[in-house]
């Protein structure tokens, strides 16, 4: 039996024993006159009731220490279930745990560091306040850490190659099991596919598409199988985190929400495809994020972008991609038409300097597909964001222009 089982189990009988054998020593208790053969055998009755109590915490604590400190019992055919839909096996026996809050908390803090670097986050919450995509003063690293550690019920931790699953997780829940199938799969491929290193957060987004996404379409057909079985529907395992997700700005939101949606649609394409074709995606994953959005067409490399070298020093750049552009024209162009100017991505670079007097000057270059693509996206920047900008960024300059097939938009302090 599994120890979980054992713990419920055990505090069941706990209560039960111990609400009757009190309940009955004091409803003899009660009972007057006592002779003192009486009391005696009360008080005897007593004893052995602490007795049976302390033994019953002792067996509990074993069971929670076991849970806390070792590994969690992972059932073999959830493994084998996971290894077969993948077509690879763990390379490491997975290791998985309960966990608390601030494990989970810490482990999410580790994953941020090791995938972007706490302050190249924080120089990039800086740059996307600039371009826009967050309102001022709020902390990208902050959200992104409580959004990927509230309210789930577990974690794939890559910088230890382990899974940590919540306290509250229910072994016996099919949609808890569902988010650790998910877990499984993202170690899975983790261990036969690592990669450290990511050369812009374009390159990351496209990255954790396949590995993430790839993980979300299996916890989906695990649902659908159970459903099935079962006969019945499932719950939104991760409620809190989805609350938390609504709460986001929505570009943040888009970006978290990529690897599971379009992501999830990218890994079906192969996925359906052949098991050559699946296997192929991870050996060669796309580098773009375009490549993730349009998975029929042959993935284009990006136009590299250049800036001067003079100027300001610069402490920071990044690359965005066709969903940084997606995402940056949505909530004033619509989804429509932000969809199909970003469709004419060919690469993009933003850099952001700081001038002698301390404040921050933004640069972002945006390579479309031809000079009429590039004019139509400037028409569109001046007609619905510029004003946008000029209203929550009054002290701060904004502009936009084209030369030949790239758009450039600049955000500087007004002189």
């Amino acid at each position: 039996m599994s120890p979980e089982r054992v713990f419920q189990i055990l505090t069941i009988l706990g209560l039960t024993a111990g609400g009757w054998l009190y309940g009955d020593y004091w409803k003899k208790s009660s009972l007057l006159p006592l002779d003192n053969d009486s009391a005696a055998t009360l008080r005897a009755e007593n004893f052995e009731l602490l007795q049976r109590v302390d033994t019953l915490e002792d067996e509990l604590a074993q069971v929670r220490s076991m849970l806390s400190n070792g590994p969690f019992p992972v059932p073999d055919e959830i493994i084998s279930w996971v290894e077969k839909d993948y077509d690879m096996v763990f390379l490491e026996a997975p290791n998985v745990r309960l966990a608390s809050p601030t494990k989970i908390r810490d482990a999410a803090h580790a994953n941020l560091r090791l995938i972007h670097g706490e302050v190249d986050l924080e120089n990039e919450g800086l740059a996307w306040e600039l371009l826009g995509l967050l309102p001022p003063n709020q902390r990208l690293f902050t959200q992104l850490l409580f959004v990927n550690s509230s309210g789930v019920k577990g974690i794939c931790d890559l910088s230890e190659q382990q899974i940590l699953l919540s306290e509250n997780f229910d072994a016996m829940s099919v949609p808890d099991r569902s988010v650790l199938v998910r877990l499984l799969g993202q170690l899975l491929a983790y261990q036969n596919h690592p990669k450290k290193e990511w050369g812009s957060r374009d390159e990351w987004q496209a990255w954790e598409a396949v590995h993430t996404g790839s993980a979300a379409a299996q916890q989906a057909r695990f649902l659908r199988r159970n459903t099935a079985v079962n006969e019945a529907g499932w719950n939104e395992p991760e409620p809190a985190r989805e609350q938390l997700l609504n709460d986001l700005e929505p570009a943040l939101q888009g970006f978290c929400n990529f690897p599971f949606i379009e992501g999830a649609d990218f890994s079906r394409y192969f996925f359906i495809d052949s098991r050559e074709a699946w296997a192929t995606m991870f050996q060669n994953p796309p580098t773009t994020t375009s490549a993730v959005l349009h998975p029929n067409q042959k993935e284009r490399g990006a136009v590299e972008i250049s800036f001067p070298n003079s100027g300001p020093e610069i402490i920071y750049e990044n690359t965005i991609g066709e969903l940084g552009l997606r995402l940056w024209l949505e909530p004033f162009a619509g989804m429509d038409e932000s969809g199909l100017l970003a469709e004419q991505w060919r690469g993009d670079r933003y850099q952001l300097r700081r001038r002698p007097d301390k404040q921050f000057t933004l640069t972002w270059k945006i390579a479309l597909a031809d000079e009429k693509s590039a004019e139509s996206l400037k028409a569109e920047v001046e007609r619905s964001m510029i004003p946008h900008f000029h209203e929550a960024q009054a002290p701060r300059k904004t502009e936009v222009t084209v030369s030949d097939t790239v758009l450039t938009f600049t955000n500087s302090p007004k002189k």
